[in-house]
């Protein structure tokens, strides 16, 4: 008994396996041919359908018997080409062809879908729909549709396409010029087009881009970089060196564009080089100083190297150059580092450190950095605060020429700008006065610096008073920084060289 009651069980549930297959197997058939009908209910398909007869038409040239197509004058880029013929043979290929939701819907509910290839639009169909809708498994809401109209089209088009200047476009095997922008590209707008157009892009190698077509616009595919970085990097593309274009003293702007994705790859003077893929942020230490030969700049403990330093003449010193030897020059430090925050340090010429502000991008010890007092070595030699009173007090016409001559190198700069303001006119408009007593007040001697051991600079400032004959009073503030020379006349056997006015510099703001 208990092996015949085991055999019933088995078959019993052998019985109910297959019971739930088949019913499994039905739910999926009837789901299959629900997904058909749902498939088979969009509107999509009624199109396709309509495309299809126009495809049929063009083959047995009932087309033009159906539809009334223009006769079309080609243009320049069409030029000899038979425009209804080949409008026609672009039905044939259906695998070229796109279906699409025309925007917007009409009032009465239909639909309107375009037909393009290439981007042009071929045709227009309208769908009304046909019954009532009918919602299945409470998700699947299925619309007949009918085909209302279809509207062949063969109208001219435009185009339009922006590039990156460096590349080359042409259409349908004619090179384009187009017009360029401030931005590094070049705009370009084509007319009177029937058919698909065939554009050529290429990059500078001669690589040629892909490209979709939408509403009239020419959409090329390619990688674009755009940078502005200190001129102190390197920058190479598949690792060539890259030329920018200068954007101010140092900066420069590079505009990378290639069909296939470039390498570009960063350099600094440093060591270190790091590839670019896109985006605003580098790690970068980057900052401009400006300061004379006798200071000493460094990245990480390290010099500055000398490819990123820029040694030129100090203007200050042009007007006597010709009478001191070694004078310092100025030294511009480009500083840009592939790195954040990376230690840039300054000392002066005596060793001390030098504060730097955090941020910022430039930096200018050009300003002397000397003492206030003038050493006493000095003044043994020449009273600075006495030579300058008698400058103003020269162009004020209160010292004749031949006084202050003695504090001039002959045939200087200095000395000539003198000598012509004594023998010019200009002195003659010199209102009639005499001077206040005292003559001057306010006065200060500082900031004196070594230039070289035979050059100095001091700041000298004070006010001179005068009073008019006509009876008012006049002020005449100096703020000056005069520059010295140690000069040994060689028309004078003897060797005596003395301290000598070589230049001055009106200073607009005190330097301390």
């Amino acid at each position: 008994m208990r092996t015949e009651h085991r055999s019933a069980f088995k078959r019993g549930y052998l019985i109910y396996l297959a019971v739930l297959a088949a019913l499994v197997a039905g739910a999926l058939a009837a789901m299959y041919l629900l997904l058909r009908q749902y498939e088979a209910a969009q509107p999509e398909q009624q199109v396709w359908q309509a495309v299809e007869e126009l495809a049929a038409m063009a083959a047995d040239g009932t087309f033009l018997s159906r539809y009334d197509l223009p006769q079309p004058s080609p243009g320049p880029y069409e030029e000899g080409r038979d425009i209804r013929r080949e409008y026609l043979a672009l039905y044939a290929h259906r695998d070229q062809l796109t279906v699409s939701r025309s925007p917007g819907a009409g009032q009465d509910g239909t639909q309107e879908y375009q037909v393009e290839r290439g981007g042009v639009v071929l045709a227009r169909v309208r769908l009304r729909p046909k019954g009532e809708p009918v919602t299945r498994l409470a998700v699947f809401t299925m619309q007949d549709w009918a085909v209302e109209e279809v509207r062949p089209e063969l109208e001219a088009r435009d185009y339009s396409l922006t590039l990156p200047a460096a590349f080359s476009v042409s259409l349908n095997g004619t090179p384009l010029s187009g017009t360029a922008g401030d931005n590094g590209e070049t705009a370009y707008a084509v007319s009177g087009l029937y058919l698909p157009p065939d554009f050529s892009i290429t990059d500078e190698t001669g690589a040629r881009a892909a490209y979709t077509v939408h509403n009239g616009k020419v959409l090329a595919e390619y990688f674009q970089y755009t940078l502005t970085l200190p001129a102190a990097l390197t920058v190479r593309v598949n690792g060539a060196d890259w030329p920018g274009q200068g954007q101010g003293a140092d900066r420069v702007r590079y505009e990378i564009a290639r069909v296939s994705k470039p390498e570009v790859s960063i350099s600094d003077d440093y060591g270190n080089t790091v590839l670019y893929e896109g985006g605003d942020t580098l790690p970068l230490t980057s900052c401009t100083i400006t300061a004379g030969e006798g200071y000493t700049v460094q990245v990480d403990g390290a010099p500055v190297p000398e490819a990123a330093v820029t040694r030129s003449p100090n203007p200050d010193y042009q007007h006597f150059a010709d009478y001191v030897e070694d004078l310092p020059q100025l030294c511009v430090y480009a500083i840009a580092v592939l790195k954040e925050d990376a230690a840039v340090t300054v000392t002066d010429p005596q060793g001390s450190p030098v504060a730097l502000e955090e941020g910022a991008l430039s930096y200018d010890f050009t300003e002397p950095a000397g003492g206030d007092a003038v050493p006493a070595e000095v003044s043994a030699e020449i009273d600075v605060l006495q030579v300058a009173q008698s400058w103003s007090l020269f162009m004020s016409d209160d010292l004749p020429f031949s006084r202050i001559r003695e504090y001039l190198i002959p045939s200087s700069y200095q000395y000539e700008v003198a000598h012509r303001y004594a023998t010019g006119v200009d002195i003659t408009f010199t209102s009639a006065h005499t001077l206040a007593d005292p003559a001057f007040t306010d006065s200060a001697v500082t900031n004196f610096a070594w230039i070289t051991e035979d050059c100095f600079s001091v700041d000298i400032r004070f006010v001179k008073h005068m009073r008019l004959r006509s009876g008012g009073a006049v002020d005449d503030p100096m703020n000056d920084r005069f520059y010295f020379v140690r000069y040994d006349d060689p028309e004078d056997d003897s060797d005596s060289p003395a301290w000598k006015l070589a230049s001055m510099k009106e200073i607009l703001s005190d330097a301390k």
